[in-house]
């Protein structure tokens, strides 16, 4: 899960994102690949970028994505550290390419930066060890809805009391998210449609007010229970 940037508490970082300039990015373009060369930490200004490893049977695979406002490749902290996966823009938008050293700096003298860094890297270590010893009862349905539930949380801008997710995520990507197969999250993504779960807007999702506390207590709560579960671990 990247690094979610907030000016107020990361001051020192906000300072080096203002003085790098925008680099543009094209919808499918390759900003990186898995085994080059790092050397710098990169920021998601607009748009979203799928990260992606190399599957079984050779096709990519979805793993995380980051959105507005986000880090990523924090590979680059270290120079000439190998980039552990591919980063791909998922649609058109923009990145800040931030020298690497400078980030980790950062990090080592900026205490409330450096505490919600490690946060989030005990995060991913949790999600990474219950997908290895698996989950009971967890139905890819249920995972989708922990999916949607996270990307809604991180990347969704309140519109009255409902959730607008500005980006629109293929169904494969959600696939690979949720670790379920593509057919089974367009039956699911029209089933919660039609029962007002969610929304479209155009290039874009709604996610409801009556569908946060369904997609949490029925189908979902998976991206709340975590952070509970890796305490009590």
């Amino acid at each position: 899960m990247p690094l979610r940037v907030e000016s107020v508490r990361d001051r020192k970082l906000y300072r080096l994102i203002k003085a790098t300039p925008d680099r543009t990015m094209r919808k499918g373009e390759v900003l990186f690949r898995r085994g080059d060369r790092s050397g710098v930490v990169l920021l998601v200004r607009e748009g979203y970028v799928s990260l992606r490893l190399e599957g079984a049977t050779g096709s990519d695979r979805t793993v995380a994505v980051a959105g507005p406002a986000e880090l990523f490749g924090e590979d680059g902290m270290v120079p000439g550290a190998l980039r552990p996966y591919t980063a791909v823009a998922g649609e058109r938008g923009s990145v800040l390419p931030l020298d690497g050293p400078a980030v980790r700096a950062i990090l080592r003298t900026s205490q409330h930066t450096l505490a919600a860094y490690l946060e989030i890297k005990e995060r991913d270590l949790y999600l990474v060890r219950s997908a290895v010893a698996g989950s009971p009862g967890a139905t890819a349905r249920r995972r989708l809805a922990g999916v949607i539930l996270d990307l809604a949380e991180r990347l969704g801008k309140p519109v009255g009391q409902d959730l607008h997710v500005p980006h629109w995520f293929t169904h494969r990507e959600l696939a690979d998210l949720a670790g379920a197969h593509r057919s089974t999250v367009t039956t699911a993504l029209n089933d919660w449609i039609r029962r007002g779960v969610l929304a479209t807007r155009g290039r874009s999702l709604l996610v409801m007010r009556r569908g946060l506390s369904i997609l949490r207590a029925r189908e979902g709560g998976h991206a709340r229970s975590v952070d509970q579960n890796s305490r009590q671990n």
